[in-house]
Protein backbone atom coordinates (compact mmCIF):
# COMPACT_ATOMS: atom_id res chain seq x y z
CA UNK A 1 0.00 0.00 0.00
CA UNK A 2 1.16 3.57 -0.84
CA UNK A 3 0.02 5.54 1.45
CA UNK A 4 2.02 8.85 0.59
CA UNK A 5 -0.51 10.45 -1.71
CA UNK A 6 -0.76 12.36 -4.46
CA UNK A 7 -4.44 13.72 -4.56
CA UNK A 8 -6.87 16.05 -6.26
CA UNK A 9 -9.78 18.14 -4.85
CA UNK A 10 -13.12 17.95 -6.35
CA UNK A 11 -12.79 21.39 -7.76
CA UNK A 12 -9.47 20.61 -9.45
CA UNK A 13 -9.23 20.57 -13.32
CA UNK A 14 -9.08 17.58 -15.73
CA UNK A 15 -5.70 19.73 -16.82
CA UNK A 16 -4.75 19.80 -13.31
CA UNK A 17 -5.15 16.09 -13.22
CA UNK A 18 -3.28 15.22 -16.16
CA UNK A 19 -0.41 17.42 -15.27
CA UNK A 20 -0.06 16.10 -11.83
CA UNK A 21 -0.11 12.45 -13.39
CA UNK A 22 2.15 13.31 -15.66
CA UNK A 23 4.66 14.73 -13.03
CA UNK A 24 4.02 12.00 -10.29
CA UNK A 25 4.27 9.19 -12.89
CA UNK A 26 0.74 7.76 -12.38
CA UNK A 27 -2.06 6.04 -13.60
CA UNK A 28 -4.97 7.05 -11.06
CA UNK A 29 -5.46 9.98 -8.71
CA UNK A 30 -8.00 9.65 -5.59
CA UNK A 31 -10.38 12.96 -5.08
CA UNK A 32 -10.65 13.73 -1.57
CA UNK A 33 -12.77 16.80 -0.24
CA UNK A 34 -11.09 19.38 2.39
CA UNK A 35 -11.57 16.81 4.98
CA UNK A 36 -10.17 13.67 3.51
CA UNK A 37 -13.18 12.30 2.33
CA UNK A 38 -12.91 9.92 -0.45
CA UNK A 39 -15.17 11.53 -2.91
CA UNK A 40 -14.03 9.07 -5.99
CA UNK A 41 -11.23 8.19 -8.47
CA UNK A 42 -9.70 9.56 -11.70
CA UNK A 43 -7.20 8.44 -14.14
CA UNK A 44 -6.03 8.01 -17.27
CA UNK A 45 -8.45 5.16 -18.35
CA UNK A 46 -11.03 7.99 -17.87
CA UNK A 47 -9.48 10.57 -19.87
CA UNK A 48 -8.60 7.94 -22.92
CA UNK A 49 -12.28 7.83 -22.59
CA UNK A 50 -13.25 11.38 -22.68
CA UNK A 51 -11.11 12.15 -25.41
CA UNK A 52 -12.57 9.26 -27.65
CA UNK A 53 -14.89 10.76 -29.87
CA UNK A 54 -19.16 10.57 -29.24
CA UNK A 55 -19.38 7.73 -30.91
CA UNK A 56 -16.63 5.38 -29.73
CA UNK A 57 -18.52 6.31 -25.83
CA UNK A 58 -21.87 4.83 -26.90
CA UNK A 59 -20.72 1.53 -28.29
CA UNK A 60 -20.42 0.15 -24.50
CA UNK A 61 -19.92 -3.26 -24.79
CA UNK A 62 -17.19 -3.32 -27.77
CA UNK A 63 -13.46 -3.25 -27.30
CA UNK A 64 -10.98 -0.53 -28.59
CA UNK A 65 -10.23 -2.65 -31.78
CA UNK A 66 -13.33 -2.20 -33.11
CA UNK A 67 -13.22 1.20 -33.16
CA UNK A 68 -11.18 1.17 -36.69
CA UNK A 69 -14.03 3.38 -38.31
CA UNK A 70 -13.61 6.64 -36.76
CA UNK A 71 -10.84 9.21 -38.09
CA UNK A 72 -7.62 9.15 -36.89
CA UNK A 73 -7.64 12.79 -36.38
CA UNK A 74 -5.55 14.45 -33.57
CA UNK A 75 -7.25 17.66 -33.87
CA UNK A 76 -10.57 16.13 -33.20
CA UNK A 77 -8.88 14.92 -29.95
CA UNK A 78 -7.26 18.31 -29.62
CA UNK A 79 -10.48 19.76 -29.94
CA UNK A 80 -12.18 17.16 -27.07
CA UNK A 81 -9.41 17.85 -25.02
CA UNK A 82 -10.01 21.98 -24.90
CA UNK A 83 -13.76 21.30 -24.10
CA UNK A 84 -12.88 19.23 -21.11
CA UNK A 85 -9.33 20.52 -19.44
CA UNK A 86 -10.99 23.54 -17.80
CA UNK A 87 -13.87 21.15 -16.44
CA UNK A 88 -13.71 19.90 -12.75
CA UNK A 89 -12.25 16.23 -12.18
CA UNK A 90 -15.85 16.06 -9.91
CA UNK A 91 -18.02 15.94 -13.36
CA UNK A 92 -15.97 12.68 -14.39
CA UNK A 93 -14.92 10.66 -11.52
CA UNK A 94 -15.80 6.77 -11.80
CA UNK A 95 -19.31 5.78 -11.03
CA UNK A 96 -19.22 4.94 -7.15
CA UNK A 97 -21.24 2.35 -8.19
CA UNK A 98 -18.30 0.88 -10.55
CA UNK A 99 -15.62 1.49 -8.31
CA UNK A 100 -13.82 -0.96 -6.18
CA UNK A 101 -11.57 -0.43 -2.86
CA UNK A 102 -10.58 -1.90 0.07
CA UNK A 103 -10.24 -1.59 3.85
CA UNK A 104 -6.40 -2.09 5.39
CA UNK A 105 -6.79 -5.07 6.62
CA UNK A 106 -8.14 -7.08 3.70
CA UNK A 107 -7.01 -10.41 3.00
CA UNK A 108 -4.36 -10.99 0.41
CA UNK A 109 -6.80 -13.35 -1.68
CA UNK A 110 -9.50 -11.04 -1.55
CA UNK A 111 -6.98 -8.10 -2.38
CA UNK A 112 -5.91 -10.06 -5.42
CA UNK A 113 -9.98 -11.02 -6.45
CA UNK A 114 -10.64 -7.33 -6.33
CA UNK A 115 -7.18 -5.87 -8.07
CA UNK A 116 -8.41 -8.43 -10.96
CA UNK A 117 -11.89 -7.07 -10.98
CA UNK A 118 -11.36 -3.81 -11.00
CA UNK A 119 -11.73 -1.76 -14.73
CA UNK A 120 -8.26 -0.16 -12.76
CA UNK A 121 -4.95 -1.10 -11.79
CA UNK A 122 -5.56 1.10 -8.49
CA UNK A 123 -7.76 0.17 -5.36
CA UNK A 124 -8.46 3.07 -3.07
CA UNK A 125 -7.49 1.85 0.77
CA UNK A 126 -10.72 3.05 2.35
CA UNK A 127 -11.67 3.82 6.43
CA UNK A 128 -15.63 3.51 6.72
CA UNK A 129 -16.79 5.36 9.45
CA UNK A 130 -20.14 5.63 9.22
CA UNK A 131 -21.38 7.33 5.93
CA UNK A 132 -17.84 9.00 5.51
CA UNK A 133 -15.35 6.51 3.76
CA UNK A 134 -11.40 8.11 4.86
CA UNK A 135 -8.82 7.75 1.99
CA UNK A 136 -5.64 6.17 3.82
CA UNK A 137 -3.59 4.89 0.93
CA UNK A 138 -3.90 3.24 -2.49
CA UNK A 139 -2.79 0.01 -3.43
CA UNK A 140 -2.20 -0.84 -6.68
CA UNK A 141 -0.92 -4.15 -9.26
CA UNK A 142 2.53 -2.89 -8.61
CA UNK A 143 2.39 -2.97 -4.81
CA UNK A 144 1.06 -6.05 -4.60
CA UNK A 145 3.69 -7.65 -7.30
CA UNK A 146 6.78 -5.79 -5.28
CA UNK A 147 5.72 -7.15 -2.10
CA UNK A 148 5.24 -10.46 -3.59
CA UNK A 149 8.95 -10.10 -5.26
CA UNK A 150 10.52 -8.36 -2.70
CA UNK A 151 9.62 -11.07 0.15
CA UNK A 152 11.32 -13.43 -2.08
CA UNK A 153 14.22 -11.75 -2.23
CA UNK A 154 14.57 -11.00 1.03
CA UNK A 155 13.90 -14.93 2.02
CA UNK A 156 16.63 -16.07 -0.21
CA UNK A 157 18.74 -13.54 0.81
CA UNK A 158 18.85 -14.41 4.42
CA UNK A 159 17.14 -11.57 5.52
CA UNK A 160 19.33 -9.39 4.17
CA UNK A 161 17.79 -7.70 1.68
CA UNK A 162 18.11 -7.29 -2.32
CA UNK A 163 22.07 -6.93 -3.04
CA UNK A 164 23.47 -7.03 0.75
CA UNK A 165 24.04 -11.48 0.25
CA UNK A 166 27.38 -12.26 1.56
Amino acid sequence: MTSRLFTLKPDDTVADALQLMHIKHVRNLPVVDASGVFVGLFGLRRLSHLLLPIAASDLGRYSVSDLHFLPDDSVLVSDRWHVIANHPVVDYLEKEKKLLFCAPDTKFPELLALLEESKDSTLPVIVVKGKNRKLVGVVSAWDVLESILLGRLIDNNGGQGPGNGK
